[in-house]
């Protein structure tokens, strides 16, 4: 099959975030079975360039448009003006419109006037909004809905913060009708999580019979060395520009680190993750260590005795949990940290717990038991490959894919 891709990053197994380096298994398992052509952006961020050079040199057939900022000052300012005036006279969410860069529709212009594919796969509803030819199956993947929300009054306490509320809150409303234009558009619409896919029926139920579930993978890392581990340290890992990681950190740090102490004196706890804000940075002390924008998670993550995710908003499926199962890690989540890896009959190897006094009490049983902890991590290791790796996801895809091409055919 020929498959166009269209990706917001470039796909990267070292990449900040999840989206680049779910994006790498991805074109890792499909590249196996079909013929792919890649086209992405790139920005800012470091490594980004060169991630795109290796996959050319690799034999990847890529399409790169370039997000990044002009160093000049004069095109500097025009390219803000481009991205405010967009934001103020259109309906697109903030996002979107710093991913959907003109350069990638160019790109995507030049490449179907002259080649023909079987079917297109977009990634991420930021990259939805661009034209393509509707004689085509598409397939779009919704890596993470953003369900309505109150208005949060907690946030504009401050008159200093009064104009980034703002702003926030008329952004966060605009998610609602382009999520459900964006779904509309596509023959089959893949969610990571069953969360997700309820979500989706619900706030476009004439798209819920079009809807999949579809968990993402992970090329395997290195199996973490125990002879590595330090005793007593909890890890947590996240992209902290994501407001759902900065809860988990405050929570995890105010109130269940403490609880973790009344039964285990030695415990530590290490926030690792991009772009911490004053408020995370405040939280290092005595037994938290914050580590900022760290090169590579694995020393964090050999030196961890438990990976804790505790995760209590927002939708999607989490990175960190997989990235810790397929080290070989024991991890306690809650039940929205395991969206997604609950979902396909078979129980997975990690420990659930909803409040405060139960992730403390499992991590520190966890703790106290080496055998436990690391036989537990033993079976992560294995389920997060057999049920997550690129070629069994490659396989889910394309089940798919055929599907998006037998109901655009009929």
């Amino acid at each position: 099959m020929k498959i166009l891709l269209i990706a917001p990053m470039t796909p990267r197994s070292d990449g900040a975030g999840a989206i680049p380096v779910l994006l790498d298994a991805q074109l890792s398992g499909l590249r196996e079975r079909h013929e792919v052509t890649l086209v992405t952006g790139v920005g800012d961020e470091p490594g980004e360039v060169e991630a795109a050079e290796s996959l050319r040199r690799e034999g990847i057939d890529l399409r790169v448009a370039d997000r990044r900022r002009p160093r000049a000052v004069g095109p500097r300012w025009r390219r803000r003006r481009r991205l405010a005036g967009a934001w103020a006279r259109g309906r697109w969410p903030w996002r979107t419109i710093w991913f959907a860069d003109p350069g990638v529709q160019a790109e995507l212009d030049r490449l179907l006037a002259s080649r023909r594919f079987d079917l297109i796969a977009v990634e991420d509803n930021s990259m939805s909004v661009f034209r393509l030819p509707q004689c085509i199956p598409r397939v779009l993947t919704e890596h993470e809905v953003r369900r309505p929300r109150p208005i949060e009054w907690h946030s504009a306490r401050r008159p200093g913060h009064w104009p980034r509320w703002a702003f926030d809150e008329l952004d966060w409303r605009r998610w609602r009708s382009f999520q459900c234009d964006a779904w509309r558009r596509f023959d089959l619409v893949q969610a990571f999580s069953e969360r997700d896919a309820e979500a989706i029926a619900e706030l476009a139920p004439e798209v819920a019979a079009r809807v999949r579930v579809n968990p993402f993978g992970l090329a395997p890392p290195p199996a973490a060395d125990p002879a590595r581990e330090q005793a007593g340290t909890i890890l947590f890992v996240g992209n902290f520009t994501h407001p759902p990681n900065r809860d988990a950190a405050l929570w995890l740090t105010r109130e269940i680190l403490p609880a973790v102490r009344t039964r285990a004196k030695h415990a530590r706890l290490l926030l690792v993750g991009s772009a911490p804000p004053a408020e995370v940075r405040a939280l290092a002390g005595p037994n938290v260590e914050v580590v900022a924008d760290a090169p590579s998670v694995l020393p964090h993550l050999e030196a961890a005795s438990v990976v804790l995710a505790p995760v209590r908003s927002g939708g999607g499926m989490r990175m960190k949990v997989l990235h810790a199962l397929a080290s070989g890690k024991a991890v306690v989540t809650t039940r929205r940290g395991a969206a997604g890896y609950l979902d396909g009959g078979r129980t997975p190897p990690f420990t659930i717990a909803e409040d405060s006094a139960g992730i403390a009490r499992a991590t520190a049983d966890l703790l106290a038991d080496d055998r436990r902890r690391r036989e537990l991590g033993r079976q992560a290791r294995e389920f997060a490959i057999a049920r997550h790796s690129p070629a069994a996801w490659a396989a889910r895809l394309d089940a798919v894919y055929e599907e998006a091409r037998r109901a655009h055919g009929g």
